[in-house]
């Protein structure tokens, strides 16, 4: 079958609309190797339009067509795209557009036709490597296609010439029996005067060069390109020379891994300066824009690329040139800039491969800058575009998942989880996509789904860290949800079973640095779930080396803020002081900041209060009256400066507060609080009746400490001086609090020893020995133990028990570290030593 015949044939199926796949022999030897598509070029002719494809070495490609829809859609396999090979939208007899577009490995031409009738031929040609292509309509009869082809279009004027001067040497020849010798003679001046045209024009020389240029001999192309300059000084072909010697130093520059655009950028501005009338320039003026662009000369760019606009309206760059300043508001942050530009060019050009791409990168950067909203809206306005996109782009799925993911739109993201997982199962994010899957049904408290979602995913690569990360959030199941219906055939119910185990096990063999936070946290988590918050607190504290934008220090001073919260808060009902500051200087140390909870800080404040450091209770004390703008805790807080006030004797500033409450307050549930501040008031200013009158007030109401009150009042009796009132008071004390409690609060301590004092004081020895010995026994470690037993031998010593008496003696010596208490106690000694040696002399 000739070369003739095979085209005839493969017109044939292209016309039914059939996919023909075309792969050289040597493509197929070096499969494996990345095709190049390097560029793309374009020649019109009267009845035919001619696409030109420059790639860097044999490759299989398929054509795909459909002439009801006017397009034609060439596929070349395992190849890539220069930077610089874009869509363009023209003015052509048989061609609107040509989208280019790489998509996983595979470079994808889209021929938009403006015909119906127009038809393709389509072959290959070597050294150098191309992909020809040719558009003609219907009715003109297929031939072969020529093996020459131009790669620029001054060669395409070129060749239109050597065609005319041919036809007319065939001509002459044709007729030269029938003219007259004297026509015969003005022919044959024209083609002497032709020929040193040529030589004078140095057109062969010029073609020599030319072909150097298409062979991609650039070097040597712009040698004799400059040679050229220096001979043909007239020739009509310099200005083809001087954008051919710019195009050679371009060319040269881009084959080094690191351009330099100078010689290029000099060479094109020479020939556009010299030469303004080219039909060059306005390419010429494209790549110096461009070239600016990739120099990251945005300004100078952006003056080229808009001068170019306005010089041709019709410019077949200006597509490429208003996608090159989109792209350039892209790299500047300029998004919404950037958006309008390219809806102006898809208004233009509904269907135009760089307004897509360039769309695509400005959601994304939305994305990654945290907008969703934005994000999403743009990617909704692709897809509805361009609705083949996320099967031709499903990672696109993913970060659409992730947007509806992060705006806690779950039921949407998993459509789109779902959808990666579905169309490129073995793509690098789908294994993390079914994760997410598993995530948003344990956000929604789905524990089952989530169960079954996990358990799938553990499965998968086993080794990775996803199925690490499966692993984890299967313990986490099981922390939120122990008690699902779990059949041990179907699942792999270690992890659900044995989280703790679980999160050790990864925590030890980590497939990276995430995983191991993730485990971490999980376990922190758990902890904190279980209010085990000092555990909790220890995991959090390890991911806090983690970078402070990163997600896992987020997490971190998160719940470091809310255990420390709900820790000081457990010790604070217990009255635990210490602990709570202890606690706090914990959290301090970290070096993340305050706790900002109000009724913490009122915490704080309370704890160093009750120890009596005041001066910092009060900076507290003022942190939350700021804070509390809503009065929650005005009344804790008059309390506290009550109390403050009464620690350091301000008796009439407490009285001042006290009353305040009182008169302010009087349906609050701690009215008795602000009473007793008031009555201890009093007793400080020695207004003895004032403060026995609210003591005695406060026995009469309900839900008060009726113990409490007795010992206040017993206080204020013995400041009195009236001995035998505190003494009854005292007793009332001891009487009345509640035995239930395990450990009695200091006041009923202290009242044990107190009675006993005061009834040492009346006299009454038996009964003050009881109490003391009651009150030594009971609370052998009460700050009073000293001076009991000093008293308790002075009950003992008018007893008669001086035997009983003397032991105590001697062990008040041995043990006591109050010097005043050991010398009183030795001195007594004595005087029962000198006792006894009297009534032996006697």
């Amino acid at each position: 079958m000739t070369h003739r015949h095979i085209i005839r044939f493969l017109l044939g199926l292209a016309g039914l609309g059939l996919a023909i796949l075309f792969t050289p022999q040597s493509a197929v030897e070096s499969r494996e190797t990345i095709t190049q598509v390097e560029d793309y070029r374009l020649g019109s002719h009267p009845q035919s339009t001619r696409i030109i494809i420059q790639l860097n070495q044999d490759a299989p490609y398929r054509v795909l067509t459909n002439y009801a829809d006017q397009k034609v859609v060439v596929w070349i396999r395992n190849a890539s795209l220069k930077p610089k090979v874009q869509s363009i939208a023209f003015r052509d007899k048989h061609l609107s557009e040509i989208q280019v577009q790489e998509i996983k490995k595979n470079v994808k031409f889209t021929l938009r036709l403006k015909g119906k009738d127009t038809r393709l031929v389509h072959y290959v040609k070597h050294q150098p490597e191309q992909i020809v292509i040719d558009l003609k309509p219907k009715s003109v009869t297929t031939r072969q296609a020529s093996r020459k082809d131009n790669e620029q279009a001054v060669n395409s004027q070129e060749m239109t010439t050597k065609q005319v001067a041919r036809k007319k040497k065939q001509q002459t020849t044709r007729s030269s029996t029938s003219t007259p010798r004297s026509t015969r003679k003005k022919i044959e001046n024209l083609l002497q005067a032709d020929s040193e045209q040529k030589l004078k024009s140095g057109r062969k020389d010029y073609q020599k060069a030319l072909k150097l240029f298409q062979n991609k001999n650039y070097v040597d192309a712009l040698n004799a390109f400059q040679r050229f300059q220096q001979k043909y000084r007239e020739s009509p072909f310099l200005q083809n020379v001087a954008y051919m010697i710019a195009e050679a130093h371009y060319n040269l520059a881009k084959q080094d891994p690191y351009p330099n655009y100078e010689e290029a950028l000099a060479a094109y501005q020479y020939a556009m300066r010299t030469y303004p009338d080219s039909q060059f320039y306005d390419h010429a003026l494209f790549k110096t824009a461009s070239i600016y662009e990739d120099m990251d000369y945005t300004l100078e760019a952006r003056t080229m690329y808009a001068k170019g606009t306005q010089k041709d309206k019709s410019s077949r760059y200006n597509t490429a040139r208003e996608a090159g300043l989109g792209l350039m508001l892209i790299e500047e942050d300029k998004l919404e800039e950037a958006y309008e530009t390219f809806q102006v060019l898809l208004r233009k050009s509904p269907q135009n491969a760089d307004a897509k791409t360039g769309l695509f990168r400005i959601a994304q950067r939305y994305y990654e800058a945290g907008n969703n909203k934005k994000a999403l809206k743009i990617y909704e306005d692709v897809i509805k575009r361009w609705p083949d996109e996320l099967n031709e782009q499903p990672e696109v799925n993913f970060t659409i998942g992730e947007i509806h993911f992060n705006r806690k739109q779950y039921a949407q993201a998993r459509r789109f989880y779902f959808n990666l997982v579905n169309l490129a199962p073995e793509s690098s994010n789908a294994h993390r996509g079914l994760n997410r899957i598993g995530d948003t049904y344990l956000l929604e408290n789905n524990g089952m789904a989530a169960l079954t979602v996990f358990n799938k995913s553990t499965g998968i690569n086993p080794d990775s860290a996803e199925s690490q990360f499966a692993q984890i959030r299967l313990a986490d199941v099981g922390i939120r949800f122990p008690a699902l219906p779990v059949k041990d055939l179907v699942f792999d119910v270690s992890p659900y079973y044995h989280p703790y185990r679980t999160y050790e096990a990864v925590a030890q063999n980590p497939q990276s640095t995430d995983i191991l936070a993730e485990a971490t946290f999980s376990r922190g988590s758990a902890y904190y779930r279980e209010q085990r918050y000092l555990e909790a607190i220890e995991q959090f504290k390890r991911l806090l080396p983690f970078e402070a934008d990163s997600k896992f220090h987020r997490w971190a001073k998160k719940y470091l803020q809310l255990s420390m919260v709900q820790l000081i808060d457990q010790y604070a009902k217990q009255n635990g002081h210490l602990p709570v500051l202890y606690a706090y200087a914990d959290y301090l140390n970290l070096g993340i900041g305050e706790l900002s909870r109000v009724q913490t800080q009122l915490q704080i404040g309370e704890s160093y209060k009750a120890i009596g450091l005041n001066s910092e209770a009060l900076k507290f004390f003022e942190k939350v009256k700021f804070a509390d703008v809503n009065g929650a805790f005005t009344d804790r807080l008059f309390l506290g400066l009550g109390e403050i006030h009464l620690n350091e004797n301000r008796f009439k500033e407490a009285e001042r507060v006290a009353q305040t409450f009182v008169n302010t307050y009087k349906d609050s549930p701690r009215l008795p609080e602000a009473k007793i501040i008031l009555a201890r008031a009093f007793l400080g200013q020695k207004q003895y009746d004032r403060s026995i009158e609210i003591f005695n007030q406060l026995l009469e109401s309900k839900n008060v400490e009726a113990a409490k009150i007795h010992y206040l009042m017993a206080e204020t009796w013995f400041a009195r001086e009236d001995v035998r009132n505190a003494a009854r008071a005292y007793r009332k004390a001891i009487d009345s609090y509640d035995r239930t409690i395990r450990n009695p609060p200091e006041y009923v301590q202290s009242a044990y020893y107190k009675l006993g004092m005061t009834l040492y004081m009346r006299g009454q020895t038996e009964k003050s020995l009881d109490a003391l010995m009651a009150g030594r026994k009971l609370f052998p470690d009460h700050r009073l133990r000293n001076w009991a037993d000093y008293l308790i031998i002075g009950n003992l010593d008018r007893l008669q028990k001086k035997d009983q008496a003397e032991s105590e003696l001697k062990i008040l010596v041995a043990e006591s570290r109050d010097d005043l208490l050991q010398k009183a106690a030795q001195s007594h000694l004595k005087v029962i030593d000198w006792e006894k040696r009297l009534k032996e002399l006697l």
